[in-house]
């Protein structure tokens, strides 16, 4: 299986390898978001914000594998299905591709991960009809970023690399079983605008392919949050985490 989806990835950084035809059983990996991490306030253009780091782990056990093509002036995009012998299968997917636009030069699946923000009530319950506000992350370049779990390879199997240069006509994205893909919360994008919002109880929501563009073992596991306080004092504001939705495992 691993042979199969070095193979594919190879394809995308511009080999001329081809995976071979799928033999035994598909295994599915499985997208889950981490609560958001390193909540901190600052400020971006004089408004205020607040900063989190979104991470998303592969807890399935096949590796997430993404191939792009070109095709005229836009991208063919497949899903590569690794096979419990050998082999993987390409299934084409919905998923738009988009360039840079973060500080990064590479290609992203476009908003495949969001993070909400919304108040809660006095019984820490989100409000229905609250104000919400999103981050304005263009998407995610899948890699092997940090060994979350204690299962899958131990070293790194895919690199930043894969996701491509703007002028590539083939990339190839992979995220291995057990490890997660970080944004960190200093990077564009990461970050929700809370200028004018009053001090109270909020939960910032991660989600991640909402759009249901890709194969994985289950989807009860696409969401988590993390709630804080957010508060004034000294004319700073702050973000004071006090609890979490469910993590990776």
């Amino acid at each position: 299986m691993l042979l199969a989806a070095l193979s594919l990835l190879a394809t995308g950084c511009g080999g001329s390898s081809a995976p071979g035809p799928p033999v035994g059983a598909p295994v599915l990996p499985d997208l889950v978001p981490a609560p958001p991490r390193n909540l901190q306030t600052k400020v971006v253009n004089g408004r205020w914000h607040v900063g989190f780091s979104t991470i998303v782990v592969n807890v399935g056990e096949g590796d997430f594998l993404v191939r792009g093509r070109r095709n005229g002036d836009g991208w063919q995009v497949e899903q590569g299905i690794p096979y419990s012998v050998s082999g993987v299968e390409m299934v084409p997917v919905d998923a738009p591709l988009e360039w840079g636009g973060d500080g990064h030069d590479h290609w992203h699946i476009q908003r495949v991960a969001s993070v909400e923000l919304v108040p809660l009530d006095d019984e820490e319950r989100p409000v229905a009809d609250g104000e919400s506000r999103v981050d304005s992350k263009i998407g995610f370049c899948f890699y092997d970023h940090t060994h979350e779990l204690g299962r899958g390879p131990v070293e790194r199997v895919y690199v930043a690399r894969g996701c491509g240069r703007e002028a590539w006509d083939v990339i190839g994205m992979g995220l291995s079983s057990g490890w997660n893909d970080t944004y960190r919360s200093v990077l564009p994008g990461q970050n929700i605008d809370v200028t004018g919002l009053p001090d109270g109880m909020y939960r910032l929501w991660t989600r991640v392919d909402e759009k249901r563009w890709f194969r994985e073992q289950t989807r009860d596991n696409n969401a988590t949050w993390i709630d804080f306080e957010l508060f004034t004092k000294d004319e700073q504001r702050f973000a004071l985490a006090v609890a979490h939705g469910p993590q990776p495992a």
